[in-house]
């Protein structure tokens, strides 16, 4: 699909190729488009609104005068590429909570000295790989089960779990490895993606990509008939909205610096927004029982409701077998190398090596 890099720096060809694609984002149309569903969503349209608009809405268009008509409205496709964005961003944010809300209660649990929650949540290690990898040291423990039950489930420590519960806790440990995952750079770097967004929108989406690996190829002529794409060798890649960033994988310890790559996310929304939602259950469980621990073992009034605990689905049921995303090398090491070649992440985990040639150019005819 990309030319293979031509070493640690882009040549000027690479360097034009990668801007005629990001220059066809649109960074306003995303801005607009989420301004607007805060303004209909915190105050809807009324009948008796004058002009149909809310109040919030009308405060808005009075505080910025004809500015607030700009790129006004959104059209749908506008507002798809919008949610889809967000979409991974909120998921990257329930794992965090969730994975930082866990390491300040272990913490606050091995502590003998009173230690506040909060404090100690803001506290946590600003680098996530660091808080991933201490709370892979605790997970370790052989009574992490018990541990884990504790964390998620309001009832007096050595209570004793009927099927429903310890299913919920399996479940439980599953979501928080993917938890960890999210945060992490994997063979596909899931953290990079919301970064690119957080900083400075650097992420693109595109809603017209469409990537099917099939062993039919083209014939003399070039055409690739249209079996070949829908039959039985053919496999779907990316069939729904795709979020393009660049990003350079952290640098191991006693190896040198990494090239940039470029990760093509497979962003089906409403199963990201599912996997965040997941999340936040979890959150919420754990949350509940912190409060319940900190009064002493009881609920009181001014707790938030425990959001009950899911049996499932898992990760793996919930993400299915489609592709995660696909990776491709922009820029070597500084002595040349490409430590992480160009390949595709299936949902199973594995990550399948590909070989890409020249580029080619087909049509597809019915046959």
């Amino acid at each position: 699909m990309y030319s293979a890099p031509t070493g640690p720096e882009l040549d000027a060809e690479g360097g034009r190729s990668l801007d005629d694609h990001f220059l066809t984002s649109d960074p306003t149309g995303y801005f607009r488009s989420k301004i607007d569903s805060l303004l209909d969503w915190s105050e809807p349209s009324r009948p008796d609104d004058q002009g149909g608009s809310g109040a919030g809405r009308r405060r808005f268009e009075e505080a910025l005068g004809l500015a607030s008509s700009s790129r006004y409205p959104t059209d749908l496709e506008q507002r798809r590429l919008q949610v889809a964005v967000d979409a991974i961003q909120l998921r990257h944010q329930a794992a965090e909570a969730l994975l930082r809300l866990i390491h300040a209660r272990l913490t606050c649990r091995a502590s003998t000295q009173p230690c506040s929650l909060w404090i100690t949540l803001v506290r946590t290690p600003p680098q996530l790989h660091t808080l991933v990898k201490e709370l892979h040291h605790r997970a370790d423990s052989e009574d992490f089960a018990s541990i884990m039950a504790g964390l998620i489930i309001p009832a007096p420590n050595g209570t004793k779990l009927d099927q429903d519960l310890l299913a919920a806790v399996q479940n439980a440990f599953l979501w928080v490895a993917r938890a960890a995952e999210i945060v992490s750079t994997g063979h596909i770097d899931l953290n990079a993606a919301n970064n690119k967004i957080k900083h400075g929108v650097t992420a693109r989406p595109e809603d017209r990509l469409r990537v099917t690996l099939t062993t039919e190829g083209p014939d003399e002529d070039g055409n690739v008939p249209l079996s070949a794409l829908t039959g039985g060798s053919a496999v779907d890649i990316f069939n729904t909205i795709v979020l393009e960033y660049i990003s350079r994988p952290p640098k191991q310890s006693g190896q040198e610096q990494h090239g940039f790559e470029r990760t093509l996310l497979r962003t089906d929304a409403p199963i990201v927004l599912a996997e965040a939602w997941m999340l936040a259950l979890l959150h919420g469980a754990v949350f509940h029982t912190c409060a319940y621990r900190h009064h002493g073992e009881r609920v009181v009034p001014e707790m938030a409701d425990h959001p009950g605990l899911a049996i499932g689905p898992t990760p793996q049921q919930l993400l299915g077998q489609h592709a995660v995303g696909m990776r491709f090398p922009v820029t070597t090491s500084p002595s040349g190398q490409v430590p992480r070649p160009t390949g595709v992440l299936l949902g199973d985990g594995t990550f399948l090596t590909l070989s890409i040639g020249a580029g080619r150019q087909s049509l597809v005819v019915d046959g």
